[in-house]
């Protein structure tokens, strides 16, 4: 697993936290780690403007994903013929304090729950019918159980 940090300084801790998590998802999900993602921290500003741009959501959100791959929950993706890159993770961090502070978590808590929310995204997964909320939702929990396991 590959992932390309866009800022030149990220915090030791949260980027080993970050693929910690990713190599998470990916074990719970049987996927072969021969992946590569981008992921990068953006101001309000950029957010919104790239959730205008790319949804026509004139709003700051949290995380934002680009997918390369048309999955579904659970697909594999053939690595065979070496890393195939899965896509972009865009993540607004001024809102992941927001809402550190109030689900009462730390900042580097909230950035990895954004992280598998996201990865899961970028492998097919989606929550805008209940059915398929539940589904992610269980997922990102098993991970962030995992996470928290390993992480002690």
């Amino acid at each position: 697993m590959k992932i390309n940090f866009l800022q030149k300084r990220i915090d030791k801790s949260l980027k080993s936290d970050i693929c910690l998590a990713s190599r998470l998802v990916f074990l719970r999900l049987k996927q072969d780690d021969a992946l590569e993602v981008n992921i990068e921290f953006i101001g309000e500003k950029e957010m919104r403007e790239l959730n205008f741009r790319m949804r026509g959501v004139d709003s700051v959100t949290d995380v934002l994903s680009f997918p390369n791959y048309n999955l579904k929950p659970f697909e594999n993706i053939d690595t065979s013929e070496g890393t195939a890159f899965l896509g972009d993770i865009a993540i607004c961090l001024k809102r992941a304090e927001e809402q550190a502070k109030e689900y009462g978590n730390t900042l580097q808590i909230e950035v990895v729950k954004l992280v598998i929310h996201s990865l899961l995204h970028l492998m097919g997964f989606d929550h805008i019918k209940d059915s398929d909320y539940a589904v992610m939702n269980k997922v990102e929990e098993e991970v962030m159980q995992d996470f928290l396991k390993n992480k002690n």
